[in-house]
C-alpha cells in the first residue's frame, strides 16, 4: 500500500488518537530509521574507500581490458550480388514464417523446383488469404 505524506500523516493522527498506535513506538521507528540511515553511511563510505584503492594501477603497467579485443574485426563489405540474394532471403523467410506447415511445404516445393522468386510470390499469395 502507498501513501502520500499528507495520507500518512492523517493515518498516523487517526491512530494515535484512537489509542492503535503508542507515541513510543512512533518514537522507537524514527529512532531506528536515524540509525539504519548511519549504517547505511558507513557502509556506502568503506564501499567508496575500497573503490577508491582498486582503481589505482601499479606504476609501471598497463590496466588490461576485462575481455575486450585491442581491435575491432573488420566485415568484408558485400558484392552487390550478395546483398541481393539477402534480400530475396529474407523477404522469403519473412513470409514463410507466418504460414502453417502445409502451406511452407508447397512453398519450399516450389522453391527448389522453380526458384526463389515464384517461392515468395506463392508465399505472398498464401500469407494474404
Amino acid at each position: 500500500m502507498k501513501l502520500t505524506p499528507g495520507q500518512s500523516h492523517y493515518v498516523l493522527g487517526v491512530l494515535l488518537s484512537s489509542g492503535r498506535v503508542r507515541e513510543g513506538h512512533v518514537r522507537k521507528t524514527l529512532k531506528n530509521r536515524e540509525e539504519e540511515i548511519r549504517t547505511l553511511r558507513e557502509r556506502l563510505a568503506s564501499l567508496e574507500q575500497l573503490s577508491a584503492a582498486a582503481g589505482r594501477a601499479p606504476r609501471g603497467r598497463r590496466r588490461a581490458r576485462a575481455g575486450r579485443p585491442s581491435r575491432k574485426a573488420r566485415r568484408a563489405p558485400l558484392s552487390p550480388r550478395v546483398r541481393a540474394l539477402r534480400r530475396l532471403q529474407g523477404k522469403y523467410m519473412g513470409y514463410v514464417r507466418r504460414l502453417k506447415a502445409a502451406e511452407k511445404a508447397k512453398v519450399r516445393a516450389v522453391r527448389e523446383k522453380q526458384g526463389m522468386g515464384a517461392a515468395i510470390k506463392l508465399a505472398q499469395s498464401l500469407a494474404r488469404s
